[in-house]
């Protein structure tokens, strides 16, 4: 995974400022929630893709940014856990995608965070989801954001004292 976010000449950097009120991910239980997640560049925070999809961006380009959304979202439980395998499984993805008007393709563009999963974790990274199109993001105007469930592996997570 290290590998993938390194591309493009990205370098790993901690995914969320330490001066934002919101915290990006929270146990409970063997199950992690982890805060909604865009396109974003990983040193700069800045949106690698802003606009509707249907309208000022393509259906590919908004596969492309969930797809990144994803990359987003694995490299901040990775920094929480240290490593991907903490995750037993990936459960749910509540995935939004800012659409033009008359813009039905949602799933298509969902399918690039998706599918990224799958790639990238292979049976532990199938889940269920729920897609949506709106009208209007926050965070400059993103395509897409995803929120994620996953449950942990074994030895993963708060000790208990």
């Amino acid at each position: 995974m290290i590998h993938e976010i390194r591309e493009n000449g990205r370098e790993t950097a901690p995914i969320f400022p330490k001066v934002k009120a919101l915290i990006p991910i929270r146990e409970a239980g063997e199950f992690v929630y982890v805060s909604g997640h865009g396109p974003e560049d990983i040193n700069t925070y800045e949106p690698l893709y802003r606009g509707r999809v249907g309208a000022d961006l393509t259906l590919e380009e908004g596969r492309q940014a969930a797809a990144e959304c994803g990359k987003t979202l694995l490299r901040a439980i990775q920094e929480q856990y240290g490593t991907l395998d903490c995750i037993r499984s990936l459960v749910r993805a509540l995935i939004l995608v800012n659409c033009g008007e008359g813009f039905e393709a949602v799933g298509e563009v969902a399918d690039g965070f998706s599918d990224l999963c799958v790639e990238v974790l292979q049976e532990r990274g199938r889940h269920v989801r729920t897609v949506m199109g709106t009208r209007n993001m926050p965070n400059h105007n993103i395509p897409v954001e995803v929120e994620l469930i996953f449950r942990l592996a074994e030895g993963y997570g708060a000790k208990e004292e």
